[in-house]
């Protein structure tokens, strides 16, 4: 097996666990009655995010990614032309993004 096949299963492991993670946090917050919309909103959030994190990686790892490329949109909120900017995430979404990546649910496992 190659150091690139390797990287490659290690981040799709790492993206496997936090799926996981995600969909206990979904679990518990549904579970201590919050609504129903707003769990479903900041799964598919993190999902959405740890998605892009599973991508980028994958493209690193294979020596695809143009790190200096990456440096010249920042502070660009607008993205590419066409697109809106995105929509700031709520204290209560910031912290779960940040659970999930931490590798923690918060919960009671």
């Amino acid at each position: 097996m190659s150091d690139l096949d390797e990287d490659a299963r290690i981040i799709r492991a790492a993206y496997a666990d936090r799926v996981r993670e995600a969909f206990m946090a979904f679990a518990e917050s549904l579970a201590a009655g919050q609504s129903q919309q707003a769990c479903t909103e900041r799964f598919l959030r993190a999902l959405e995010l740890a998605k892009k994190a599973r991508d980028l990686g994958l493209e690193a790892a294979a020596g695809g990614l143009d790190i200096e490329a990456l440096g010249e949109g920042e502070g660009d909120q607008a993205g590419k032309p066409g697109e809106e900017a995105p929509e700031e995430l709520s204290v209560q979404d910031q912290e779960l993004i940040q659970q999930v990546l931490a590798g923690t649910t918060g919960g009671h496992r």
